[in-house]
């Protein structure tokens, strides 16, 4: 029984970290690039790994970008893999960062820099550096956020 409610507890919490994932990217388009500058769909994904482990991460970085796409079309599905590989490589980096020095705000920049520069060299043979490197450029305002509000959420949950 125990581990069954464990399950249950574990599946709520990670449907709101979706939800959460979901509802973020809405509020920050109300402002004109808005998405684009404050990389939301990524937060509670970084947020979720930073207190819950990775698995929480992955579940939330998998399951946020396909369900608002399936829901509402966006992201559009051309950006689906490019989410998830992010999405993948964001929690895989805040795991091991949270590992060695724990939930701080080092610990997520660092993850953070080390997702999307990776994410950058796999993509820069299909895409081009242009395309590949983007959000350093129109999204380091939400890239230096994410990086310093998620431990701080985290360190509250």
């Amino acid at each position: 029984m125990y581990k069954s409610l464990s399950l249950s507890f574990g599946g709520l919490r990670c449907a709101l970290f979706v939800a959460a994932n979901l509802a973020l990217p809405h509020l920050f388009h109300l402002v004109p690039g808005g998405g684009i500058a404050f990389l939301p769909i990524y937060w509670f994904t970084l947020v979720g790994v930073m207190r819950y482990g990775l698995l929480m991460g992955i579940s939330a970085a998998a399951l946020s970008p396909l369900v608002g796409y399936l829901l509402f079309g966006a992201p559009a599905s051309a950006m689906l893999p490019d989410m998830l590989l992010k999405g993948v490589l964001l929690c895989a980096a805040a795991a091991l960062t949270v590992r060695l020095w724990g939930i701080r705000i080092h610990s997520a920049v660092l993850a953070v820099v080390a997702a999307w520069a990776l994410a950058g060299l796999v993509e820069w043979p299909f895409a081009g550096a242009a395309y590949a490197f983007q959000d350093f450029v129109t999204g380091t305002a939400g890239l230096v956020l994410m990086s310093i509000v998620a431990p701080l959420i985290a360190k509250r949950l």
